[in-house]
């Protein structure tokens, strides 16, 4: 019975880790927006959005963007962070 449960977790319940974690990884990690770069303002989830990001355990939001109308999911992460300024002759970040 063991290596029947074994073999179940390995053939499906591993796959779906893995999936999951992947998702995850591709959600945007920072407050700006990915369509035109602007602030996005957190929002209430409602009972199943609560329930994923509990089972996120609280590292997944749902954000909207007021300047072209984005609403996605999102992983918690820099708030405000802008670019980094650069200097325009070398290339190297500034101070």
């Amino acid at each position: 019975m063991l290596y029947y449960l074994l073999f179940l977790f390995v053939a499906f319940g591993a796959k779906l880790v893995l999936a999951v974690v992947m998702i995850y990884l591709l959600l945007p990690a920072d407050s700006t927006c990915s369509e035109c770069d602007g602030d996005t303002l957190l929002l209430r989830m409602g009972p199943v959005g609560r329930a994923c990001s509990w089972l996120c355990f609280g590292q997944l939001q749902r954000r909207w963007c007021p300047r072209c109308g984005w609403e996605g999911m999102a992983r918690p992460g820099r708030a405000g962070a802008g670019p980094v300024p650069t200097d325009a002759r070398t290339g190297t970040p500034t101070r």
